[in-house]
């Protein structure tokens, strides 16, 4: 009556095959991806989201937002912190922005300081604040380590 299950699960396809998985990312945690939908709006006093990845922001965030590479889509804004090894902005951020390098897309709009080792600001972004340059990594992680504190007894 009812057929028999096959002994073994054929094996399934590399994460670097997947279509959704892009090829030059590995499948380590590091590289996985985030994401905070253009219909939700997350709202907490003290809020910090952070992720290990890739963490992409179409919706709406009063808080914090960290991880390794963030992403603020075309529709997204963050009212807050946004740090990241690597920052792109295309929508908008009020608040601090800190990453080693980052990136304010033509459709963006930041109101606030951007502390960084690199950064690239396309024709037509809007940006109101003071532009920082580190002097290296360990200067912008202590200046992360300071800023998290702060949060932290404020």
């Amino acid at each position: 009556m009812f057929a028999q299950r096959p002994q073994s699960l054929p094996s399934q396809a590399s994460p670097a095959a997947s279509p959704t998985t892009p090829a030059t990312r590995s499948a380590s945690p590091t590289h996985a991806r985030s994401v905070i939908g253009h219909d939700l709006k997350i709202v907490g006093q003290g809020l910090q989201i952070i992720s290990q990845g890739i963490l992409q922001v179409d919706g709406e965030v009063i808080g914090d937002v960290h991880g390794a590479e963030v992403i603020v889509g075309s529709q997204g804004k963050v009212t807050g912190k946004v740090t990241g090894q690597h920052v792109d902005v295309c929508g908008s951020v009020v608040g601090v922005v800190s990453g080693n390098a980052v990136v304010l897309k033509s459709s963006s709009v930041v109101d606030g300081d951007i502390h960084h080792l690199s950064l690239v600001i396309e024709t037509g972004a809007q940006f109101d604040g003071r532009s920082r340059r580190v002097a290296n990594e360990a200067d912008l992680a202590a200046l992360l380590v300071v800023q998290t504190t702060a949060d932290v007894r404020g």
